[in-house]
């Protein structure tokens, strides 16, 4: 290892997580605004699952990023810095404006899904559920989508940022990359649960697999790429575990495979659809992949 080059103090299992839930509920927030603005009501379903999805998952997410700090009583550190003895909004760094966003997109996923509970009748026994109704949810939607796009994203360029030859050498395609894999696992995630709810809505899913597919042809664009422009400091991803997690379990289970079976399994059938338990399981590999992209990473970083 070279003596000159700072190790970042982040136990990256800590870190993979945050990554990759962050990602998952940034995705899925961000579809779910698409078929709020654009869908219409064939496209409702998505919508309100994609926001159920991200509240609850993002809830997740500042745990693991406090644990990995070491010292979570310093975790107000990230918002803000003390002048003179009063306090100051911080952003001086990636993962201070990382963590603004993450907490502006925390509350436009909670209203979201507020707004969903409400359209749902489940919340009608509360007295401000009619005021409540009139509120403007495309506002929160846009706003939300574009909070949740750049929490996605800004998690790759805390990697190219931090002063490791792999993670430097390949900026700025990592948060790209991610970007990409968090609208894939998004989208993964909102058909593992209308799935579960038994509420898949067969109107909307030729245009979830429309995008679901886009994303993939482009995460796996970026991920050959990345390793590309890492050039010589691609070694952890070509030999050992980094390697087996992000060619096998990433590119090949959690991308190629979903999309091969995307394409000929329904040519197959002489264009019936997907059946269930198929695109179950290919959900299921895509979100196993998404989190292997990001250990791989995580890891190939560290271990330079």
């Amino acid at each position: 290892m070279n003596p000159e080059v700072h190790v970042p103090g982040w136990e990256w299992y800590y870190v993979a997580m945050y990554f990759f839930i962050g990602g998952v509920s940034a995705g899925a927030y961000f579809i779910g605004s698409l078929a709020e603005l654009f869908g219409g009501e064939r496209h409702r379903e998505i919508s309100r699952t994609g926001f159920y999805i991200a509240f609850p998952l993002i809830l997740l997410t500042p745990p693991l990023l406090i644990a990995d700090l070491g010292r979570p009583e310093r975790f107000w550190h990230l918002l803000f810095h003390a002048k003179s003895g009063f306090p100051y909004l911080n952003f001086q760094s990636p993962l201070s404006v990382g963590s603004w966003a993450l907490l502006l997109f925390g509350a436009m996923a909670f209203l979201s899904f507020i707004d969903n509970l409400v359209a749902e009748g489940r919340l009608q026994s509360v007295p401000f559920a009619r005021a409540y109704s009139r509120m403007p949810r495309k506002w929160y939607a846009v706003v939300g989508s574009l909070a949740g796009f750049f929490v996605a994203g800004y998690t790759g360029v805390i990697l190219n940022v931090t002063a490791r030859p792999f993670w430097a050498a390949t900026d700025p395609l990592i948060g790209a990359l991610f970007i990409a894999s968090g609208a894939s696992t998004g989208a993964a995630a909102i058909y593992l649960v209308m799935a579960w709810r038994k509420k898949i809505a067969a109107a909307g899913l030729p245009g979830l697999d429309r995008f679901d597919r886009l994303a993939k042809v482009l995460e796996l664009v970026l991920a050959v790429a990345v390793v590309l422009l890492a050039g010589r400091w691609a070694a952890p991803l070509l030999r050992g575990s980094s390697a087996v997690m992000f060619w096998g379990g990433a590119v090949l289970l959690g991308t190629l495979v979903p999309l091969a079976a995307g394409w000929y399994l329904p040519r197959a059938a002489e264009g019936a659809a997907l059946p269930e338990r198929w695109a179950t399981v290919l959900a299921v590999l895509v979100l196993v992949g998404g989190a292997l992209l990001r250990i791989s990473l995580v890891h190939a970083g560290q271990v330079q």
